[in-house]
């Protein structure tokens, strides 16, 4: 077996919630892939180092793919992953890099010294698949599965609830006051969004949103920042 570390800069053992530890090995998990061939070893000091040991037979496997990832050209699910690993980095300001077999393969954009991000709150609007509406409070969590397959927090009260769990597993569009957070890279992200309406989108499948776009005046995907947002969007 081949050694394949994540460093944390900026923290150690002792700091490293059990909590916290589980996400990072989560994401971890899906970003190296080959997950019945890679085993979690030991949190090392020295920062913190998450240590992985990869079976030979998938090692050049497990770095093709993260070297793809980090290069812009993965698949999406690890992708995902590398994403919310920046994010956990940036949230706990650590600088992180990956070792494998001792030289460093990837540095992860620098957390440590990044300035507190930059929170707004407007009158937003999102959409996706509604899959989870629960809780027991007069506040009840909602959850919605983004057009990249992210997950969209969101929360309102037991009344627009009711209603919205009529519609599980359908696309929907939420509006609402929604928290927005300024990355360091420039990019916006959702912290959470208060719901106060609703509308049910057209559940109709990919071969007729692409129909119904080219209807409207014929898709250039050159052209469009994220094609499969503008097909979600065109079920409404």
């Amino acid at each position: 077996m081949k050694d394949l570390t994540l460093y944390l800069d900026g923290t150690t053992p002792d700091k490293l919630s059990m909590k916290r530890l589980a996400e990072y090995l989560r994401e971890l998990s899906s970003f190296y892939g080959s997950e019945a061939a890679v085993h979690f070893d030991s949190v090392q000091e020295g920062s913190a180092k998450l240590v992985c040991r990869v079976e030979d037979a998938s090692y050049p496997v497990v770095l093709n793919q993260v070297r793809e990832v980090a290069g812009g050209v993965g698949a999406k699910r690890p992708t995902r992953s590398y994403k919310k690993l920046s994010d956990l980095m940036l949230d706990d300001r650590v600088d992180g890099y990956l070792k494998a077999d001792g030289a460093q393969i990837i540095q992860f954009p620098k957390g440590k010294l990044a300035e507190p991000p930059l929170r707004i709150v407007k009158s937003s609007t999102v959409q996706g698949r509604l899959y989870s509406v629960g809780g027991k409070d007069s506040t009840v969590p909602v959850r919605l599965e983004g057009a990249d397959g992210e997950t969209l927090h969101c929360e309102t009260n037991m009344q627009i609830a009711e209603r919205l769990a009529q519609l599980l597993f359908k696309p929907v569009r939420l509006s609402g006051d929604g928290e927005w957070e300024r990355r360091p890279d420039g990019s916006w992200r959702l912290l959470k969004l208060v719901i106060s309406s609703h509308q049910k989108l057209e559940d109709v499948g990919f071969k007729a949103a692409i129909a119904k776009l080219k209807a409207a005046g014929g898709v250039k995907w050159d052209d469009l920042p994220s094609p499969h947002s503008e097909i979600l969007e065109s079920r409404g």
